[in-house]
């Protein structure tokens, strides 16, 4: 498996592994210290130093017409439900269904995370969103 490509806006949790080269005497509770052999802000998804997961893609949470991909592979549709609340579901091509708030944290929670496959109408008549 090749190592994932992040894109801007992505949501990680990082883990770093490296060596304390300073300890802060007024604050002991302060660290520093190196990971791999360079200081550097920027991290490599092929660095073995550093482990790295997607917590959720830029585009989410979904919005109806959206297909979106779970971790495995398999697609899933974004539809409106009858709620008067969040009114977004997620359905599976294997059957599991999912909606309101709860429920889409529950699919992410159990299948994610997801990456957009393809955009919704909706999703694509919205106005962009500034940074």
């Amino acid at each position: 498996m090749s190592d994932p490509i992040y894109r801007l806006g992505d949501r990680v949790r990082v883990t770093y592994e490296g060596v304390i080269d300073k300890v802060d005497k007024g604050d002991p509770h302060r660290f520093g210290f190196r990971v791999g052999q360079f200081d550097t802000e920027y991290f490599r998804t092929d660095d073995a130093t550093t482990r790295h997961e997607l917590v959720a893609a830029a585009e989410w949470p979904p919005i109806p017409g959206d297909t979106w991909t779970d971790s495995t592979g398999k697609d899933w549709l974004a539809h409106a439900t009858e709620d008067n609340g969040y009114g977004i579901g997620l359905t599976s091509e294997f059957g599991a269904r999912f909606e309101d708030k709860d429920g889409i944290k529950t699919a992410d929670q159990l299948y994610g995370p997801f990456r957009l496959k393809t955009p919704g109408k909706r999703r694509l008549e919205r106005p962009e969103r500034p940074c």
